[in-house]
């Protein structure tokens, strides 16, 4: 990396402490540019990097790679990271920014720098990160792991049941993404759309029964199992039974 461009984040990195700074370096003409971008999420520990400052960045020139900041922590990827690594098939930058008890202002811990490489999250044990980890990117990544169906994306704000303009984002969307409502007992593949401490169908899983996971074979059996991610734990089998049915809401069967 050029070490204007690292000053320049570094300096963005230090500035938006305690918050996660995010931004882009991009190609424009001959030269490198970092873009700084803003950082939309609610959570301070956390970034979403505004998909009009992505656009407007990619007007200028060609996006090169992808920053953000880890907050009093190591620049090591999380599985989040990783995951999204994957998805914009860039490099991404992790500068990592503390502050000790003390001292009178954050400083620059350390520097990782990655790129896509095939990382694919188990289904089972993975930790919750909203947009990327949650139960709708399980559901996605089991069709596509396990069936071989790339299932439709939608972009889901944080805590989009909790905001009165929020909709319903499954029952709005499944249709879109090739299922259709049943109404027997739930099959092998199935998704569970539940109701999950919310006035919202804000939850969904899928219905594995007794068949175990091509791959993670070596999990302990789960007899009539459904596979999910709810927050903040991590994703999980559980015997679809008792609380998990009676928040049931809707079975839906992909039909495409």
């Amino acid at each position: 990396m050029r070490t204007h461009i690292r000053r320049a984040i570094e300096t963005h990195a230090l500035a938006d402490y305690p918050r996660e700074c995010c931004g882009l370096i991009t190609a424009q003409g001959d030269k490198q540019v970092y873009v700084p971008c803003r950082n939309i999420a609610t959570d301070d520990q956390d970034f979403a990097l505004a998909a009009d400052d992505y656009a407007k960045a990619e007007d200028r020139g060609q996006v090169l790679s992808i920053i953000h900041s880890h907050i009093d922590r190591d620049p090591l990827p999380t599985d989040a990271d990783l995951v999204s690594c994957e998805a914009t098939g860039l490099p991404w930058h992790v500068v990592a920014v503390g502050q000790d008890a003390g001292e009178p202002a954050p400083r620059i811990l350390g520097w990782h720098s990655f790129e896509p490489s095939g990382y694919q999250a188990p289904l089972v044990g993975r930790p919750f990160h909203h947009g990327t980890l949650d139960c709708y990117g399980l559901i996605r990544d089991f069709y596509k792991i396990e069936l071989g169906i790339e299932i439709q994306n939608f972009e889901r704000p944080d805590a989009w049941w909790e905001d009165p303009s929020g909709g319903e984002l499954y029952l709005d969307n499944f249709e879109r993404a090739g299922f259709a409502r049943v109404d027997d007992a739930p099959r092998y593949g199935d998704v569970i759309l539940m109701q999950y401490r919310s006035d919202r169908t804000n939850h969904g899983g899928v219905f594995l029964g007794d068949a175990a996971l091509k791959s993670q074979p070596d999990l302990h059996p789960v007899p009539c199992a459904l596979l999910h991610h709810a927050m903040p734990r991590l994703s999980e089998r559980v015997l679809y039974a008792g609380f998990w049915q009676d928040i049931t809401r809707m079975i839906v069967r992909y039909k495409k």
